[in-house]
């Protein structure tokens, strides 16, 4: 079925959409715009219960906005902005987002609750080219006669990397933008780097979202290769607090990234080192770590019991 989520990607665009001022800030912005005309923003709340089962839950990634419709000759209704984020191309992402909005509605019928009609959101931040294709892609070496039962599933695509940044700099919401910023240049750090500047310029005094814009700094650094130099200069004109604040999350990152870096080759050295009859004792000698820790390394990598 593929590996579980946990990466950094999931969980950043997870916490960015966390917060229902910054996720209606991206639909106004993103969504086609015959679609945002008709959704009454302020209404916009996160559904904390996922659309999936449990077994699909630790496997893929979905958000779950619902917001009412403007007021019209019908009344007011809601609907559902169901998001999947990809960071990398899934051709048979439309399969899985149908199953979701298909066992939903199941369970809305079971259990006698309204239907409301469920509008999928692919959000694709990845570095490979990607265009979605419709579902009737999946079956082209049938002929007409039967594809055309294949269902028709109407979807927004957002591809990060076809969107300008230029336009990423408007939205209304800038701790928004920066995230999204930071996804879209996460393998350029140059451009990332240039494009911090911009947004950090046109952070307010007061009022900024400091757990929310430390979480955009140590994704950034986590996920590209920005110099402190770079990094540096793209936050030179922000208050001097913040600043501080954002290169001593710097710095904590470098050396626990080199702190990371040495146990990896003290970990090398003891694998290699037993593999060729080194006593523990001498690999604790080299390598400085105690027995139990060593006899725990090789335990880990399967070379003891």
């Amino acid at each position: 079925m593929g590996e579980k989520i946990n990466n950094i990607h999931d969980k950043f665009v997870r916490e960015s959409f966390s917060d229902v001022r910054r996720a209606s800030a991206f639909i106004e912005h993103f969504l086609p715009r015959e679609l945002v005309m008709t959704l009454d923003l302020s209404t916009l709340r996160l559904i904390k219960e996922s659309y999936m089962t449990k077994e699909l839950k630790e496997y893929f990634s979905d958000l779950v906005f619902e917001v009412s419709l403007k007021e019209n000759s019908n009344g007011s209704v809601d609907v559902a902005l169901l998001f999947e984020h990809k960071s990398s191309p899934d051709n048979n992402v439309l399969i899985q987002v149908g199953s979701y909005m298909f066992g939903h509605w199941f369970r809305c019928v079971t259990e006698r609750k309204k239907l409301k009609v469920i509008i999928p959101v692919i959000y694709y931040q990845g570095k490979k080219k990607w265009e979605l294709p419709d579902l009737s892609a999946l079956f082209k070496t049938y002929p007409t006669s039967i594809a055309d039962y294949v269902p028709k599933m109407k979807h927004v695509f957002i591809s990060l990397q076809s969107i300008p940044e230029s336009q990423i700099e408007t939205m209304r919401d800038t701790m928004m933008a920066a995230a999204v910023i930071a996804q879209k240049w996460r393998i350029n750090p140059v451009k990332l780097a240039e494009d911090f500047k911009r947004i950090f310029d046109l952070f307010p005094k007061e009022g900024y979202d400091w757990n929310f814009l430390e979480m955009i700094v140590v994704y950034a650094l986590n996920v590209s290769d920005i110099t402190e130099e770079a990094l540096a200069d793209s936050i030179k004109n922000i208050p001097t607090k913040l600043k501080d604040n954002i290169m001593t999350t710097y710095s904590r990152l470098l050396e626990k990234g080199e702190q990371i870096g040495i146990q990896k080759e003290k970990i090398e050295v003891v694998l290699n080192s037993f593999d060729h009859g080194v006593d523990i004792s001498l690999i604790s000698n080299i390598t400085g770590l105690t027995k139990d820790e060593i006899t725990q390394i090789l335990k880990e990598h399967g070379k003891m019991k």
